[in-house]
């Protein structure tokens, strides 16, 4: 329900902006996380595309973790990135990243959809 009201309230500029926010959780939860690097290194994970003027959230999505009986995802940053900007694919807008989403194959697929890229690409990913 918050994630539908989100794209009701703000029409989004030209750039925008995925990345991860970890909200700060210590009780019991199956999908908590520890990230040892974040200030608040146990919480739950979710993935933002947001506005890059503004702001804004226009998307989330919260990260469940590995189910139990799959496999390691390979790929994730470019399944979210792809996940989270649907909305405006062929709608001629740039979309911001760092290095985790960042790959070759992915800006070639948003380009072909009208959209750039922008991000680091690691020496290993190319």
């Amino acid at each position: 329900m918050f994630d539908s009201q989100l794209e009701k309230s703000f029409i989004s500029g030209t750039d925008i902006t995925i990345d991860e926010q970890l909200v700060a959780y210590r009780g019991k939860c199956p999908f908590r996380q520890y990230i040892p690097s974040k200030p608040a290194k146990y919480g739950i994970k979710v993935w933002w595309a947001c506005d890059a003027n503004t702001y804004y959230p226009l998307a989330g999505e919260v990260y469940l973790g590995r189910q139990p009986g799959a496999e390691r995802e390979v790929g994730q940053g470019s399944r979210v990135v792809k996940t989270l900007a649907t909305k405006w694919l062929k709608s001629g807008r740039n979309i911001v990243v760092e290095s985790f989403f960042t790959s070759i194959t992915l800006a070639e697929e948003l380009l072909l959809q009208q959209t750039t890229l922008v991000g680091t690409i690691r020496k290993k990913q190319t």
